[in-house]
């Protein structure tokens, strides 16, 4: 996996999406992929969480929503199939000879769905959003963050430039994803607007017989330049919580492509479904409550550790998740910063687990509330057996309503959800220390100084020992409690999309890289 060439994945969105408990899609099983003509006019994808649960504003999800908003903004860069980054918006750049300042160059012909046009005034009327908190896009180019940019000038009405608080080299590829993607006019003055219309450049509409939260329709907007890029004129976003319902809508023919579970892997294949794969998502209990202002307990970092001792994890992935690994690292098994030494440091021990707690002041385990949404359950109730083997009560809520489940960082000392470390800075800075995971607003100087080492590494042996450093630091302190790194599956209908192919090692494929089977 390389490090720090994308923008940051995790985030509020991110981690709502999981904890989301939405209306789930009914799917019927069948016995195979249907048959039936061919209509290479329309895209289904059957996705696990909600596409736009804050709305149209593409700077307040993460790249994990990059996929979608992709089809109705660009980017200032555009990502290509190999994972790098390459023109979009802005078709040339440069930097200064510290790099300290980046120079783009737009393209001038380019027009949003307000009417408006892109020019330098507008990419720095974007930008000056920055400091806006519910920005999740732009969390580390806000003042403070690694990459902060101190400001934003029009050079000309082609030209903008960038100026960071510290050189940052290859800043470029942050641009590539949803920190870079431009609203236009209207919506840059009105962002309350976004919640409902989007205002992009992109290459596709929202179309009116969208149904937030179940799905979204995107039509071609066959005179925009890059539509030619994107071999269907319609795609379907539809919202599918439940893992063997994505699958079974896949099999039946009701979605063409559709995020499988490694456990739903097998069944999908048996019926002649295609499946393309890549890893790099660590599925983690995350600490929401590091202060003990929900649960006294986890104010102790031995109550924690004790934590991590006491799950089975390779018991979990045999019953639960064939065909994924189990982890006890924060970060995937082929990041940089990757040690077989936690393996072994945390591995299985119930009594262990027993004696921090008594160390801690909890002889006799303590009891505590978890929010769980239908994704989630299955894996939360065989975590809560372990738990309860050492003497601690979790007990397992399933979320009530969506404000119940985005409530439960600050109400919960506990959460779960999947992570994807493409770029440890970012979610670093966005999510952990000090995005929507860390309400109560939690410190830990190691990890602080784990991160500003990560993104002020200049080489691969200083990227490996600083990132070495954050990823023992997240498990040892208990901010993390990995469980196993899941494999991301797509599946595709042979008959009607050709085998999906990743973006480097971006977890979610590019929009315009489904194309129809030949």
């Amino acid at each position: 996996m390389k490090l720090l060439n994308s923008t940051a994945r995790a985030s509020s969105a991110v981690l709502a999406g999981a904890l989301l408990l939405g209306s789930l899609t009914a799917c019927g099983g069948g016995s195979s992929q249907a048959t039936a003509t061919v209509d290479t006019r329309t895209l289904t994808l059957a996705v696990d969480s909600d596409s736009a649960s804050f709305g149209f504003d593409p700077l307040r999800v993460s790249a994990a929503q990059r996929q979608f908003f992709e089809g109705l903004y660009e980017s200032l860069m555009a990502l290509q199939p190999d994972g790098s980054a390459g023109p979009g918006l802005a078709k040339e750049f440069s930097y200064n000879a510290d790099n300290t300042v980046l120079t783009l160059t737009l393209k001038d012909d380019v027009t949003f769905t307000d009417g408006s046009k892109l020019d330098a005034g507008l990419v720095k009327a974007n930008l000056d959003r920055r400091s806006d908190p519910a920005l999740s896009a732009y969390s580390a180019v806000a003042k403070g963050g690694a990459q902060e940019i101190t400001s934003v000038d029009v050079v000309s009405p082609t030209q903008v430039a960038l100026t960071f608080a510290k050189p940052q080299p290859g800043f470029e590829k942050n641009l590539a994803s949803t920190t870079g993607m431009i609203v236009g006019k209207n919506g840059v003055t009105d962002s309350a607007s976004l919640a409902a219309t989007p205002a992009g450049s992109g290459p596709y509409t929202l179309d009116p017989s969208t149904v937030k939260g179940n799905k979204y329709v995107l039509v071609k907007k066959e005179d925009n330049p890059e539509a030619s890029k994107y071999a269907f004129d319609k795609v379907i976003f539809s919202v599918v919580q439940d893992p063997q319902a994505r699958a079974n809508a896949l099999v039946s023919g009701q979605a063409d492509v559709a995020m499988l579970t490694s456990n739903t892997v097998d069944f999908a294949k048996s019926k002649g479904v295609g499946v393309s794969q890549i890893g790099g998502t660590v599925n983690t209990m995350i600490s929401f409550d590091k202060i003990g202002k929900t649960a006294p307990a986890f104010a102790e970092e031995k109550v924690r550790q004790a934590i991590q001792y006491a799950i089975n994890r390779q018991a979990l992935v045999d019953a639960l998740h064939k065909g994924d690994i189990p982890a006890w690292n924060a970060l995937p098994k082929d990041s940089a910063g990757f040690t077989n030494d936690l393996e072994t440091t945390f591995a299985y021990n119930p009594e262990k687990a027993k004696s921090l707690l008594a160390e801690a002041g909890y002889p006799d385990g303590f009891d505590f509330t978890i929010i769980a949404s239908a994704q989630t359950q299955t894996d939360l109730q065989a975590v809560q057996k372990d738990l309860a083997a050492v003497g601690i009560t979790m007990n397992v809520k399933m979320a009530s309503s969506t404000d119940e489940a985005f409530a439960a960082v600050a109400t919960t000392p506990l959460g779960y959800a999947p992570l994807n470390w493409d770029n440890p800075v970012g979610v670093m800075y966005g999510a952990v220390l000090n995005g929507f995971t860390n309400v109560q607003k939690a410190t830990d100087e190691q990890l602080s100084a784990a991160t500003g080492e990560l993104a002020a590494a200049k080489d691969d042996a200083a990227v490996k020992a600083a990132a070495t450093k954050l990823n023992t630091r997240l498990v040892e302190s208990g901010w993390m409690i990995p469980l196993y790194e899941a494999l991301t599956n797509q599946g595709y209908n042979t008959k009607k999309v050709a085998p999906v192919e990743f973006a480097g090692t971006n977890a979610y494929p590019l929009l315009s890289s489904y194309t129809p089977a030949s």
